[in-house]
């Protein structure tokens, strides 16, 4: 999902031994599926990228993501369809370069890319439009168009909605609400809010670097 300098978003996929396919575009490399009863995603544009799940058998909703050198990578796990419902996750560990880690999902009719971001930043850029109080946290609410990039229903233009704190720890519970962001969404969203597609607990870097995380969803 790849989402200009702004923001975004995988893959050799493993998790038994999975395919690899192009998810969002020819130049890139992803996929999609199900483990242990969650779905997952990820996508990569140049470079390389791998899922797995390690400690799935015990936190069903654990998964870990490498990547290297990739020009963006995003992914994670979490629900397809996703709904305005309320979200735990735990960030085991985090190392390397990346620029956030966030609930994350689309919407079709109209098509929306969103954010949640709970650690790093999605702001770079966008348009600032108000604040909403969530979990003990003040989030900031942005919007920013792309243009012609990759999407869930392929090369699109499209608005995301970005939803920045980013002061969450690695290895400490955190609890997102998500039907506070999306009514505001509702609200104050230009573009309204469409039909819920997945939702995921994201993790993303479009710097070129290299990471490792591990964390899980609940």
């Amino acid at each position: 999902m790849k989402k200009s300098k702004l923001i975004k978003a995988g893959l050799t996929l493993v998790s038994s031994f999975v395919l690899l396919f192009s998810a969002m575009s020819s130049i890139a490399g992803g996929g999609t599926g199900t483990d242990h009863g969650y779905f997952w995603s990820l996508y990569y544009s140049s470079g390389s990228a791998s899922i797995t799940f390690p400690d799935a058998g015990t936190y069903a909703g654990n998964f870990q993501i490498s990547w290297s050198n990739c020009g963006d990578v995003i992914g994670g796990k979490g629900w397809n369809p996703g709904s305005a419902q309320t979200i735990g996750f735990n960030v085991g560990s985090l190392s390397g370069t990346y620029n956030n880690v966030s609930i994350y999902g689309w919407t079709t009719s109209p098509l929306i890319e969103y954010y949640i971001c709970e650690k790093g930043s999605v702001s770079g850029g966008a348009t600032f439009i108000n604040s909403v109080s969530s979990d003990g946290e003040n989030y900031n609410f942005y919007e920013h168009q792309q243009k012609n990039q990759p999407s869930i229903i392929g090369t699109a233009t499209f608005w995301q909605y970005l939803d920045n704190w980013g002061g969450a720890s690695t290895g400490k519970n955190y609890t997102v609400t998500t039907a506070n962001h999306i009514n505001n969404w509702k609200s104050h969203g230009g573009q309204g809010f469409g039909t819920y597609n997945y939702q995921i607990l994201a993790c993303e870097d479009f710097s070129g670097g290299s990471g490792t995380i591990n964390a899980t969803v609940w």
